[in-house]
């Protein structure tokens, strides 16, 4: 047989006739069982025997399978098959009952308008005129003048906290008065580095309220020079990541403030956090507790997702808002690196940094109930006196926009998926959303952010069928004939973590496993998917089953299955409609 002939020769041999085509020459009777709403047994009764009229449309649907193709007969004696699964069930395999191709799962959540903006974009990241290439050519001695400056405060303010620290457990006690006066040093110096970084006046505008009046203090968090303005305002008990504690240097300085740290990935630190904050802001022997509540730096263009740290106590708050107006220099902290912001920072004869202080925001009787809605309500007046949009995206979508892979400049906006909103809807995680996004960019070749049909169906390497359109489909919730990252991220995490996933996995797994081996072999496998793409060759058969056995050992256990449609949560459909027939 020539090499052509095995190409597209199926797996299927003579001894494997229990797993056969059946000849539907001979009279069949094909059973349907479309139970919809809630659990269903789903029964496939597979006869030999004359293919009559009632069954002409299944005929149109599979269109038929070439006998010729395979060297046996399916053998079933009349026994019947059954396999579970939750929610309802697909119905035939036909085109015009195709777009509900995953009705069972249910309603997916509305997204919303997407926000065209981008909350991390540094608007000044490249040096874009003569004047400021000549500013940074000119000011390279002002550059490394106030370098080393800024490194000899610094060495200066972690001596001053060596002191501090002696003999005292910063973890139990609120700081003794006397020590609280020497802290009063380290104030001058965060003030001196504010100076050399080219802030040497800040315009203010109200005044911070007293500590008996509102215990925490907010604020929108634009660069790092926010934490040094106020240490020397106000020295308050910060609450930052415990990545910080960890750095040379800026760990020792920050030690005295009784900093409390955050975990972000722990939901335990974050538990620990919570209560730190309510027993600090309570007692009158700590002073301010002051909180970032974006959890991130952004451009100052948007206030993104409050974490509910601030409002958990349900205490009175007293939100802040800074502003850095720029002409030739956005000091912003986004995707820039810290060096290249803190050079152009440096090259900069002066900086602007404008301090609004907001009147004391008190929480409802309800509002101290659901931290929630105080949150919203905090938000709503930031933004207000920012003249700023309002938007759900957060820490998820800077990690996830520094993880593409060569983006073009006008899609970023494609991939801000407004994070928080996707784990409120979906419980998604942000690593879990970096594994699809790599599986998305996989798709979008050429790296524009939006995928187009022909992409989608040309990368799943399987017959160009309306099955891959409509799976197509099923993301492309706004019929524009593309998807972008967002649209396709909350298809697939509304599969994924749909509360049957799992159910529906296994039902599919026990649907294939003919020989009920607790393992799929590849002819299982062929069998399978030529119930879905009559005319797959035994390449594209080869070539899904080497991505379906994920260790490699030949076969394709359960662990090996439900691996793969977990980071393929758009192919469950691909098992679930054959087995609901």
């Amino acid at each position: 047989m020539s090499k052509e002939v095995d190409y597209y020769r199926p797996l299927l041999r003579e001894q494997d006739k229990t797993l056969s085509q059946p000849d539907l020459t001979k009279a069949s009777d094909v059973n349907y069982h479309n139970i919809c709403n809630g659990k269903a047994d789903v029964v496939l009764d597979i006869r030999l025997g004359e293919y009559s009229d009632e069954d002409n449309d299944v005929h149109k649907a599979y269109q038929h399978w070439d006998s010729s193709r395979f060297d046996g007969e399916l053998e079933t004696d009349g026994e019947t098959r059954e396999t579970s699964s939750s929610g309802e069930c697909c119905s035939r395999l036909e085109s015009n009952n195709l777009p509900d191709i995953y009705s069972f799962l249910g309603d997916r959540p509305t997204l919303g308008p997407m926000p065209m903006i981008d909350p991390f974009q540094n608007h000044t990241e490249a040096i874009g005129s003569l004047y400021e290439w000549l500013k940074v050519i000119v000011c390279f001695p002002l550059v490394i003048a106030r370098l080393l400056l800024i490194i000899l405060i610094t060495g200066g303010g972690i001596l001053i906290a060596k002191i501090l620290l002696l003999g005292w457990d910063m973890n139990i006690t609120p700081m003794p008065k006397w020590r609280r006066r020497i802290v009063y040093i380290t104030r001058i110096l965060a003030r001196l580095v504010l100076f050399c970084c080219g802030y040497h006046w800040i315009r203010r505008l109200g005044k911070p309220a007293k500590r008996e009046v509102a215990p925490i203090i907010v604020s929108n968090h634009v660069s790092f020079i926010d934490p040094i303005f106020f240490f020397f305002e106000l020295l308050p008990s910060f609450v930052s990541s415990a990545s910080h504690s960890e750095v040379p240097g800026l760990g020792m300085i920050i030690r005295p403030m009784q900093v409390i740290n955050v975990e972000r990935s722990s939901a335990e630190s974050k538990k620990y956090a919570s209560k730190e904050i309510k027993r600090r802001a309570m007692s009158n022997d700590f002073p301010h507790v002051m909180l970032f509540p974006e959890g991130t730096t952004t451009n100052g263009k948007a206030l993104i997702f409050f974490q509910l740290g601030a409002f958990t106590p349900g205490l009175p708050v007293q939100p802040v808002v800074l502003r850095y107006p720029f002409v030739h220099f956005d000091n912003s902290w986004g995707r820039i690196s810290a060096v290249q912001l803190l050079w152009r920072m440096l090259s900069q004869l002066h900086n602007f940094m404008e301090v609004e202080y907001l009147p004391v925001i008190y929480p409802s009787a309800k509002e101290r109930e659901h931290p929630t809605l105080f949150a919203k309500k905090v938000k709503h007046v930031m933004a207000k006196a920012l003249n700023v949009p309002s938007t759900e995206h957060s820490h998820g979508d800077l990690i996830l926009s520094m993880k593409m892979r060569d983006p073009k400049e006008n899609c970023l906006t494609s991939y801000m998926v407004e994070m928080a909103k996707m784990e409120k809807l979906f419980r998604i995680t942000t690593r879990e959303s970096a594994v699809l996004l790599q599986k998305f960019q996989g798709l979008n070749t050429d790296c524009s952010g939006i995928l187009t049909e022909d992409q989608f169906v040309e990368a799943l390497d399987f017959p160009n069928t309306d099955f891959l359109h409509q799976i197509f489909r099923f993301f492309d919730k706004d019929e524009e004939g593309s998807i972008s990252f967002r649209e396709f991220l909350a298809g697939s995490a509304f599969i994924l973590k749909h509360p049957s996933f799992e159910s529906f996995c296994r039902s599919s797994f026990e649907f294939c496993d003919v020989k009920k081996q607790g393992f799929l072999s590849i002819v299982e496998l062929e069998h399978c998917l030529r119930l879905v793409f009559p005319e797959i060759t035994s390449m594209q058969v080869q070539k899904f089953e080497k991505k379906l056995d994920n260790d490699e050992d030949g076969i394709i256990s359960w662990d090996d299955f439900k691996a793969f449609l977990q980071k393929n949560p758009e192919l469950l459909a691909l098992f679930i409609c054959p087995s609901s027939i």
